[in-house]
């Protein structure tokens, strides 16, 4: 993103103006190097409604982001803050075509380290350190003799992954695509947090928790659930949930609306028979009835029927309940597909 500046009436200023846009642009990059010796990613952007640049950074793969905010009196300084909002440092920097440097000092300034970067592409700011990502478990569970557990990265408890115990390709792939759900879930956390420290402040609210959960594991399927919540700083918060039935068979994500007769893979009205079973199990009051939409594209499995999620506007999101239509109620409406597949989770 770049500013776009007005034009001044005296080419005084005007010429001074296109100076500091200038250096401004130039370091509104992503950087790697060092500071001493340390290795460090570094990125700035411009920010909040009147955008102004700020920029943020990480040791090795600290998960943990120091934020960068410019220095009134210095307009090369930038003062570094920790989560507390605590200055811990000053970074005086220079930039120039695709390297960056300078200086970082204590905030006495008894102690002082050289900064020396490169320009990197945007997205290498997450790669880093999520590819030195250390997680830790938290709690485990057992379905069965199936066993799992979840896990949260370390110094970071707001994202919670889940992780099947077990050997075997099959157990692997289904980790693999767990953990990819779960570092893009700590990666938005991350990304938020900052955003709501730049736009807010350490002193109002922001907030970003993740958790998946365990729905149903047989012999043929496993389905985990996902659910989360979020405040950026932006118009109002965001909430959504969901899950993902994983074939045992295959290692992969099934796709539980075939599951369904054709008629209600997509939309499902609210006066046809599946929809009429539907919603006399939705508990809430006629207003919320009203706003809900119904949908195929919105269903898993578990172990009592099949699950469906209503769809609603942001202004009646608390009309969005879960609602399992049972096996037996099910099963008019289930495709060839779905009768074979349900039977793994009515054996238990």
């Amino acid at each position: 993103m770049r500013l776009l500046f007005a034009f001044l009436s005296l080419a005084a200023a005007l010429a001074g103006a296109a100076r500091i846009a200038g250096a401004q642009d130039c370091i509104a990059q992503t950087w790697k190097g060092t500071i001493g010796a340390v290795p460090v990613m570094m990125q700035f952007d411009y920010i909040g409604e009147d955008s102004s640049l700020a920029g943020r950074y990480y040791y090795r793969t600290s998960i943990v982001d120091l934020l960068l905010v410019s220095d009134s009196t210095k307009p090369d300084r930038w003062k570094e803050l920790d989560p507390k909002g605590t200055v811990t440092g000053y970074l005086t920097l220079s930039c120039k075509e695709n390297s960056l440097s300078g200086t970082w000092s204590s905030p006495d300034g008894s102690k002082t380290l050289p900064i020396s970067a490169e320009v990197q592409p945007e997205d290498s700011f997450s790669r880093q350190r999520l590819a030195g990502l250390k997680t830790t478990a938290t709690k485990r569970g057992t379905v069965g003799k199936s066993k799992y557990e979840l896990f949260t990265a370390q110094g970071f408890g707001a994202v919670k992954g889940l992780r099947l115990m077990g050997d075997g390709k099959i157990v692997a792939d289904i980790n693999s695509a767990l953990m990819e759900r779960f570092t893009n879930r700590l990666d938005e956390a991350i990304d938020c947090i900052a955003s709501g420290r730049w736009q807010r402040g350490e002193e109002h609210g922001y907030y970003y928790e993740s958790e998946m959960s365990m729905i149903a594991w047989n012999e043929a399927f496993v389905v985990i659930g996902e659910s989360y919540s979020q405040y950026c700083g932006g118009v109002h918060p965001l909430a959504g949930a969901g899950a993902t039935t994983y074939g045992l068979q295959t290692g992969k994500a099934e796709d539980a609306s075939q599951w369904l007769i054709d008629r209600y893979r997509k939309e499902i009205p609210k006066g046809s028979p599946l929809g009429k079973i539907i919603m006399e199990l939705y508990s809430q009051e006629d207003e919320c009835a009203d706003s809900i939409e119904l949908s195929g594209e919105y269903v898993w499995p578990a172990s009592t029927g099949i699950t469906f999620q209503p769809m609603a506007p942001y202004i009646s999101s608390a009309c969005i309940q879960d609602i399992t239509v049972p096996y037996k109620s099910m099963s008019p409406y289930l495709s060839p597909l779905g009768k074979t597949n349900v039977q793994a989770f009515q054996s238990r």
